[in-house]
């Protein structure tokens, strides 16, 4: 890309979109606010791209988090109130980590000017523990710059907090980049540090420690998960009994898939022994997004496997930005009508079948104990080079 001469002035807002064309940057996910969007808009005119902008912030950063994981630096440039909207995602983001560079663009509006209050980002982000920094307009192009380098020596996302109000102001243009992005490759799996489960909470808590404090994580004595299905507490029993013969299949189609990703549930349980299948697992409904993630940054195969009450909660936000970027997501809905984890609350079916109504072309069902169709729909959906919502009915 070519650069201006120092005398030459530009906006900090393209300062800091250049500098994500610098980084090398594979996916920027933006919901529109005031000094975001400054951001967004002027790099897709830097890339040349017609980019689509975000509806939910946690959809965002579980996208960024999918892509970092699959070994491609992303961005997600939001305001201070949506990274609040984004917490839930974000804290889990820090516990997982990012493999690739993970930054997060906080807009923040101090005075609450186009806000509907004035919100402390500073602490709030404090709060988080997520490494940060507060960008003045002239260090926007370095820091962020930075900031990637950061996130990848540390293993972690960062966050660059910059003000509303800075965006437009005029600084010095940077030089042309002679910054080179090696090619990069799907990282190592590490089931241990990417899946956050009740069943293993610590190891991933005792890395991020050793991240922050400065300590090498890779130190630290790895556990071992529990096997499937007598090691994991007796409430999981029945429900991953009767999703094993989906999982047996999925094991056997598994060297065809470059990533299955898990919520918080049963169905990612199977990140344990002796099915190893899940990749990472993070916040309830974010396998949909991490799984549409990794495919926008250049998976060929992923799936993203789900329980029906998650689905029903947060899982379907995501399908909808699969659905407008054309993403051939594969998305597993394991449907008993409950939520297991969390004691056996009853679905609402009828919203969970109107919500499944409104992408009912790209739907198939199929009974757990039809082994010959459950066997077919999988394959069928595997091979599908567009988005299939595979529901598996569990009696």
């Amino acid at each position: 890309m070519s650069g201006k001469a120092f005398s030459e002035k530009i906006t900090a807002a393209e300062a800091a979109a250049r500098a994500l064309v610098d980084a090398g940057v594979s996916m920027v996910n933006c919901v529109p606010a005031s000094g975001a969007a400054s951001i967004f808009e002027t790099w897709k005119s830097l890339i040349g791209k017609v980019e689509p902008w975000h509806y939910h912030e946690e959809v965002a950063m579980g996208m960024a988090m999918g892509a970092s994981l699959a070994g491609r630096r992303s961005t997600v440039v939001i305001k201070a109130h949506g990274f609040a909207k984004a917490a839930n995602a974000v804290i889990d983001a820090l516990s997982m980590g990012a493999e690739s560079g993970l930054v997060i663009i906080v807009a923040a509006d101090r005075e609450g000017r186009t806000s509907d209050t004035v919100f402390d980002t500073d602490s709030f982000v404090a709060g988080t523990r997520l490494p940060f920094r507060r960008l003045a307009a002239e260090e926007m192009y370095h820091g962020i710059l930075e900031a990637f380098d950061r996130s990848e020596s540390m293993g972690l996302p960062v966050v660059c907090i910059v003000e509303d109000d800075d965006l437009p102001a005029y600084v010095t243009a940077p030089p042309a980049s002679s910054r080179t992005i090696p090619p990069v490759d799907f990282p190592p799996r590490d089931l241990l540090r990417h899946n956050l489960l009740p069943v293993n909470n610590l190891y991933p808590h005792e890395v991020l420690q050793a991240k922050l404090t400065g300590r090498d994580w890779r130190a630290l004595p790895r556990p071992v998960l529990p096997s499937i299905p007598e090691g994991l507490p007796v409430k999981f029993h029945a429900t991953v009994r009767s999703c094993m013969p989906v999982f047996d299949i999925l094991k056997n189609m598994h060297e065809e898939i470059d990533f299955i990703m898990g919520d918080t549930g049963s169905s990612a349980l199977f990140s344990c022994p002796p099915y190893d299948l899940v990749d990472a697992t993070a916040y309830y409904g974010g396998s949909i997004p991490m799984a549409a993630g990794a495919l926008q940054a250049g998976a060929k195969k992923a799936w993203a496997v789900t329980g029906d009450w998650s689905f029903t909660a947060a899982g379907h936000l995501g399908i909808h930005e699969a659905f407008r970027r054309g993403l051939p997501l594969k998305v597993l809905i394991f449907h008993n009508g409950s939520a297991v984890a969390t004691g056996g609350q009853t679905l609402d079916e009828g919203v969970f079948e109107r919500i499944l109504k409104g992408y009912d072309d790209f739907v198939s069902r199929v009974d757990a104990g039809d082994s010959a169709k459950l066997r077919d729909t999988l394959y069928s959906a595997q091979k599908s080079d567009r988005m299939e919502i595979v529901v598996v009915d569990i009696v």
